[in-house]
């Protein structure tokens, strides 16, 4: 009898706050806004390594943590490629992909102690062994 009286008035306080949750008249709570600004706020994202160019294309792109790429394109003033220095950045993933990876936004970065490796040069023509 008594888990009976204790699991009613618990669905019956559930109830009185789900409705007083949605008696605001409208729906705009501060809770509800906040909760938007953050979504529209997007992930931080921090990540570090080599400034690529992307071929055929104008994008510029850094490796992230898991594996993919970092669209920076957008960044100003942008990292130049041709020192070839890594670069560390903290930037925003508003979940909007590009052609070269994923967009971010609101980009800061800096020049790391860091030397990258040379970009991958076309191919030389084969040279021909006499003898």
């Amino acid at each position: 009898m008594r888990v009976r009286f204790v699991k009613a008035a618990a669905a019956a306080s559930l109830l009185a706050l789900g409705v007083s949750a949605c008696d605001n008249g409208g729906g705009n709570t501060p809770q509800a806004t906040q909760a938007q600004q953050v979504a529209l706020e997007g992930k931080a994202v921090t990540a570090s390594g080599c400034v690529r160019p992307v071929e055929s294309t104008s994008c510029m792109v850094v490796r992230g943590p898991g594996g993919g790429y970092y669209d920076i394109s957008g960044v100003s003033p942008a990292p130049d490629p041709a020192k070839g220095v890594a670069i560390s950045l903290q930037g925003r993933d508003l979940g909007k992909n590009t052609e070269c990876g994923r967009q971010l936004t609101d980009v800061k970065w800096t020049y790391l102690n860091i030397q990258c490796a040379a970009a991958p040069a076309a191919a030389a023509p084969a040279t021909e062994k006499h003898g």
